[in-house]
């Protein structure tokens, strides 16, 4: 199958032939647990800057279209953040202290946009990776059959 992604910001097109891609698969991918109205609702109690939550609402708004199927990526990664986040804290944290730290870069006159734009995406992975670190030493050993299980989910889009 042929996966087409729209950059939200340039509108470039990227084009992408996943052969191992199923109906199956794009009915799974195309799921949605939370409405729009939930996710808005838990961003906005965040304890974080206007500006983040409206980065991680615009994060919602990114598709992929597969065949005739559109798939909410965006909005799909940001359920299975809120699971998460409310089922180990630490990473959660880890998260919001990334953003919280690219928005900060973002501040910086002239070259702190570019910069929070490469940045951004880097310091929260390590937030992620060092609050998941810190639910494993606190005894959460479901964790990582978690993440795997939630990762399954956009497994055939690797190709």
């Amino acid at each position: 199958m042929i996966a087409e992604i729209v950059h939200p910001d340039t509108g470039e097109r990227y084009t992408v032939d996943i052969p191992t891609l199923t109906e199956q698969h794009l009915e799974r991918m195309k799921q949605e647990y939370a409405k729009d109205v939930q996710i808005k609702d838990y961003l906005e109690s965040l304890p974080v800057s206007a500006e983040i939550k409206a980065l991680l609402f615009r994060i919602t708004k990114f598709t992929i279209t597969v065949g005739n199927a559109i798939i909410r990526f965006g909005k799909r990664l940001l359920e299975i953040a809120m699971l998460l986040v409310n089922k180990y804290p630490h990473a959660g944290l880890g998260v919001i202290l990334g953003a919280l730290i690219a928005s900060l870069i973002g501040a910086i006159p002239l070259l702190g946009p570019p910069l929070a734009a490469f940045l951004g995406p880097l310091l929260m992975l390590f937030g992620l990776a060092k609050g998941l670190w810190d639910d494993v030493k606190a005894q959460e050993p479901r964790l990582a059959g978690d993440i795997l299980a939630s990762e399954e989910v956009f497994q055939p889009l690797a190709g």
